[in-house]
């Protein structure tokens, strides 16, 4: 094994965030456009739809800045959980994205795990301030 400085722990931690950030920005765009076609086509509650949405917003801003960011890693997680199983029980979709499968999910819940796990690091609002 190697060292590891822990700059470059908090640059990784950061291009993590910053790919979360993005996902869950476009998401959030995607799904706010028309919710009630979001819970028709995944079988939702109307409810349940704005929640989702509004929480995928909420983890954008939580992983952008990192404050709840390991709050929000696990709601990701979570929720990526849930919808990774609905891809394998109910809707019996083939592995690959392309194809509408999960694997685009399993690498969110991925790198919403390394955030639950290691923090938003140095390079985040908390980490600037040193809280």
């Amino acid at each position: 094994m190697f060292a590891v400085s822990p700059a470059l722990v908090s640059i990784v931690l950061l291009l993590v965030r910053a790919v979360l950030t993005v996902a869950f920005v476009r998401e959030f765009l995607v799904k706010a456009k028309d919710v009630p076609a979001f819970a028709k086509a995944d079988g939702l509650a109307v409810p349940v739809a704005w929640f989702v949405t509004i929480a995928e917003l909420a983890a954008a801003v939580a992983f952008a800045t990192g404050v709840l960011a390991q709050w929000a890693g696990l709601g990701v997680v979570v929720l990526m959980i849930i919808t990774t199983s609905l891809h394998v029980m109910a809707w019996h979709s083939p592995y690959w994205a392309t194809k509408g499968g999960p694997e685009y999910d399993i690498l969110l819940l991925t790198l919403a795990a390394l955030i639950v796990v290691l923090g938003p690091g140095a390079l985040s609002v908390p980490g600037l301030v040193g809280a």
